[in-house]
């Protein structure tokens, strides 16, 4: 294939990663999951969603502001995922609008605000949004190069209007000459899909994505996830768990990405804030993984073998 490819995590870091010398981020996470909504319009394969039990909504906008202002306080380059566990753009028509929620971020500084996104409702309009608005970054999960492949894994969804819909994103922000929204496409790697990996790289650089192939994820043990192999005796430091908070749309912050379930609650950002939650429940979390102390994990983490998932590769014919 002709291509250069770019691993934005280096070889260094994701050594770091296996040899267990990935460093906490501090007093305050370099990572913050926003639960702006919790409901999505698909049932995807590899998902554990339509199997949440914990009840769907959507965070109000003062909670939302909250805590984008401790933010902006602290740390305006922390990254800020405008999604935890729900479809960004079923917010598109609602007020206040995943538009308006991403702007209030920009307008306090907020240097790297992303969200993630299936893309079928990425609309000309809703692509227009998203980059007036200033979006950092936009993450759209495809997993598949063939459409009979995308039916089986990304349920409910329309593969044609999706490709067209990303597209339409890229060439609007050549004609208004805009650098950003980043426009990644994500493939999460598996049996059924594992054969289309590289036709997916070729055809999404030569459209201008960056396309991000990660390892699937079991969610914490909800879903078999066959390429999970290691267990706690060559555990290496979870990235989520040293570097990432995850807020529900209630304000409850959860073990990390994967708990999606809220099955351990480390605090509440409406009566807390984010560093003091950081640095309670969630810290001693993470010296207990620094001192390999597994066993007194929360069950839900002390079982988990997600940590061997928390990694990218990423290929674009720029880097």
């Amino acid at each position: 294939m002709n291509r250069s490819s770019s691993q934005i995590r280096t070889e260094v870091y994701e050594n770091q990663i296996k040899q267990g010398r990935l460093e906490e981020a501090g007093d305050f996470p370099k990572v913050v999951l926003i639960d702006t909504i919790s409901f999505c319009n698909l049932r995807c394969s590899m998902c554990v969603h339509k199997d949440m039990t914990r009840k769907k909504g959507i965070m109000s906008w003062g909670l939302y502001t909250k805590i984008i202002d401790e933010i902006a306080e602290t740390d305006k380059n922390v990254r800020v995922w405008d999604v935890f566990f729900g479809e960004a753009l079923m917010l598109k028509k609602r007020k206040p609008t995943i538009f308006n929620m991403i702007a209030y971020a920009k307008e306090k500084g907020l240097t790297d605000v992303v969200i993630n996104s299936n893309a079928n409702l990425l609309d000309k309009e809703a692509a227009a949004d998203l980059i007036k608005c200033g979006l950092d970054a936009i993450y759209i999960g495809i997993d598949a190069f063939k459409p009979e492949t995308y039916a089986k894994i990304r349920v409910g969804g329309n593969y044609g209007k999706t490709v067209q819909n990303v597209i339409n994103l890229i060439e609007l922000k050549k004609l208004l000459n805009a650098a950003n929204p980043k426009v990644v496409v994500q493939f999460v790697e598996m049996d059924i899909n594992k054969d289309e990996k590289d036709d997916f790289i070729q055809f999404w650089n030569e459209h201008g994505a960056i396309a991000k192939i990660r390892p699937k994820v079991s969610w914490a043990g909800m879903i078999d996830a066959p390429n999970l192999v290691l267990g706690n005796g060559d555990r290496w430091l979870c990235h989520w768990a040293m570097q990432t908070m995850s807020i529900t749309d209630t304000g409850k912050v959860v073990t990390c990405a994967v708990d999606l379930d809220a099955k351990f609650v480390a605090g509440d950002v409406n009566k807390q804030s984010l560093k003091e939650v950081w640095n309670g429940s969630l810290k001693e979390l993470r010296q207990m993984h620094i001192s390999k102390r597994f066993r007194g994990l929360p069950e839900n983490c002390r079982n988990c073998r997600d940590w061997q998932s928390a990694r990218a590769n990423y290929y674009s014919v720029n880097s």
